[in-house]
């Protein structure tokens, strides 16, 4: 497997809190890799570690496949916490003092600039920017260096319905154009629109699970308690010969997608089958994580 951040047993501790407790986290190439979490519960600490802006007391980590941390690490773009801009200097002027750290040609800022949207700002100060805007210049500021991964801490923090979306659509842009992301957040709804696989946090202790199991446990299902299971199970067969389905006594779960329960139920009535109850269980997005996060 392709990773470009792989870690085994990563351990960070501050006194004797555990903040980071033996993780083991795997991100792939071409990922948009979605930490989720409770404000407290490791991510922007895990994401310190993988930066080298704090020091792991146990465990193992490699970029890009390579154990050569500091090679890796100059392929990395970040933004954590908040962007650290000067307020009293426009986009360009900031944008050409972090260029000091990964060197840039004018003409290259200007396209970065442009790029997130805000190259026409001119001289406009970045005091007087908005908070959409002013994540935008922190995402541009990243980009310098054209980075193959860019980490990002709580990008939509505090942002409105319309700088949450810009913020969105320009993730999701760039990782059409083969940029890896690991984004922190807090806000479930909008790490489900864009995340590819998700590492939920907790107390330290990460769980890896891709969207595509996610959707699979938060599917619905339709529970049916009939009088005579072998006749619904026939019933149920001959009707609806594409369904999913597991019985348990007599109780007929349907697992694949059932638009309209009422037709299953004319059709078992008209087999002669006793329906006592119908139930559709739905497992939401939001219910899946909390049961893991506490509350």
């Amino acid at each position: 497997m392709d990773y470009v951040i792989e870690t085994r047993g990563l351990t960070k501790k501050y006194g004797e809190k555990i903040a980071v407790n033996q993780v083991f986290a795997h991100v792939k190439k071409g990922d948009i890799y979605g930490l989720i979490g409770k404000n407290g519960a490791g991510k922007t600490t895990l994401m310190k570690l993988i930066l080298g802006l704090a020091l792991p007391n146990a465990g193992e980590m490699r970029l890009f496949g390579n154990s050569y941390l500091d090679a890796g690490r100059k392929k990395i773009g970040s933004l954590i916490e908040a962007p650290a801009l000067f307020k009293n200097e426009s986009a360009f002027e900031n944008m050409k003092r972090f260029s000091y750290l990964a060197p840039t040609s004018d003409d290259e800022i200007k396209r970065l600039l442009d790029f997130v949207g805000i190259g026409n700002t001119g001289n406009k100060k970045v005091g007087s920017f908005s908070l959409g805007m002013k994540q935008r210049l922190g995402i541009a500021i990243a980009l310098l260096g054209n980075p193959e991964l860019l980490i990002l801490d709580e990008p939509i923090n505090g942002l409105d319905p319309a700088g949450i979306k810009e913020v969105r659509d320009l993730i999701v842009d760039l990782n059409h154009k083969g940029i890896t992301f690991m984004i922190s957040s807090h806000i479930l709804d909008e790490l489900g629109k864009i995340a590819t696989t998700y590492g939920i946090v907790n107390d330290g202790v990460l769980e890896e699970i891709s969207a595509e199991d996610l959707r699979n446990n938060c599917r619905s299902a339709l529970k049916i308690v009939v009088g005579d299971a072998v006749k619904a199970t026939a019933a149920i067969t001959a009707n609806f010969p594409d369904a999913e389905f597991t019985v348990s006594d007599n109780m007929i779960e349907i697992t694949s997608e059932v638009k309209d329960a009422s037709v299953i139920n004319k059709a078992l009535v008209k087999a002669d089958v006793a329906v006592y109850e119908i139930v559709n269980e739905k497992v939401e997005f939001e219910d899946y994580f909390i049961a893991r996060l506490g509350k």
